[in-house]
């Protein structure tokens, strides 16, 4: 996000006039904020704290617990005081406050009984990014909530898959990355995600789901480079390692489906290629497209336009791919040539062609 100097520096020094206006104190060796400092005995507060978190009162619980766990580090209720802390801020709406709270919890030096608990808030602090929540600025709470939380989530993301390699909630958290790196274009990143997953997870119920969206990213990606042929190779193979892992998996046509979409991408591609250069009164050039479209493509739409353009040019229509080598010498080609396009080109020149 980027900021004029003049708005930047109206921030900080709000913030720096916040933080002169607050007061410390220590307190078992740690500096406590005075307006947070504990007025009880650590037992009172946390028991104040477990009854505001019963009653649903985030606001009143998480200032009891912050109160235990910053005026008495040391105590038997700190560390647990951390994870409710966490669980207050989540429902008050502070994600970001919320995740940090949770990582330094599961920093503790034992073993944290909530370990698998604080994974799955984290895990649901990433969904509510991916959704658009927004982060604090500077990750402070007296700024506003004006900072995008999509790398945050990713980082989430990759934290979640760390703890629990193997769980379910690994499995989900990669299923929710590939979607949000895929919101924002990044396909590879997305389908090198996803490819993980089915590494990790090939007979999950989530598995089919990983192929479905890879073929999806395939699409898109194709869309954005027709020209690319790897593309299309890459998306048939991973239809036939779906196939091959789910043989009576019912999404399969989904898959086959998808694989038909990113032909007919390319099937115009070529088709609106030869279309421009009918267009330009180069008809030569435009017959090696149309050829080439219902060559490579002939079970699409853009085919069935090519045939219709080279009946009415009077080009030879493939009708397998050995009819490509029955067109004459001036027109033969079924694969996309540069060379041969700008042959075409340089001889049009001398001809007046008639549109």
């Amino acid at each position: 996000m980027k900021f004029t100097p003049l708005f930047l520096s109206f921030f900080l020094a709000f913030s720096s006039a916040t933080q002169l206006q607050a007061a410390y104190t220590i307190k078992d060796g740690s500096l406590v904020n005075v307006d947070s400092a504990p007025y009880m005995s650590v037992e009172e507060h946390y028991n104040a704290a477990v009854d505001a978190y019963e009653a649903k009162d985030w606001l009143e619980a998480s200032n009891q617990f912050y109160m235990v766990k910053a005026g008495f580090p040391n105590s038997t209720y700190s560390q647990e005081s951390g994870f409710y802390l966490a669980v207050c801020y989540f429902n008050i709406g502070e994600l970001d406050a919320a995740n940090t709270t949770f990582s330094i919890y599961l920093q503790g030096k034992d073993h944290p009984r909530l370990f698998q608990d604080a994974i799955q808030y984290k895990f649901a602090i990433a969904e509510r990014f991916r959704a658009g929540a927004r982060c604090r600025l500077f990750g402070y709470k007296q700024l506003p909530k004006w900072s995008g939380g999509y790398e945050l989530a990713l980082t989430i993301y990759d934290e979640v898959v760390a703890a629990l390699p193997c769980h379910d909630l690994a499995a989900e958290a990669f299923y929710s990355k590939a979607l949000l790196l895929r919101s924002k274009r990044e396909y590879r990143e997305c389908i090198d995600c996803l490819q993980m997953a089915v590494r990790r997870f090939p007979k999950h119920e989530l598995a089919p789901e990983y192929f479905l969206l890879i073929n999806t990213c395939y699409l898109d990606q194709c869309r954005l480079e027709f020209q690319n042929p790897d593309i299309l190779a890459f998306a048939e193979i991973n239809c036939r390692r779906f196939q091959l892992q789910f043989p009576r998996e019912e999404r399969l046509a989904q898959a086959e489906a998808g694989i038909r979409e990113i032909k007919e991408v390319y099937g115009w591609g070529l088709a609106n290629t030869g279309l421009f250069y009918e267009r330009i009164g180069k008809p030569r050039a435009s017959i090696l497209y149309y050829q080439n479209t219902v060559h490579q493509f002939p079970d699409t739409q853009s085919a069935e336009l090519a045939r219709r353009r080279l009946t009415i040019l009077g080009g030879e229509i493939p009708q397998s791919a050995t009819d490509c080598e029955s067109i004459p010498a001036k027109e033969k080609s079924c694969v996309d040539s540069t060379d041969e396009i700008k042959a075409e080109d340089d001889s049009d020149k001398k001809i007046d062609w008639v549109p």
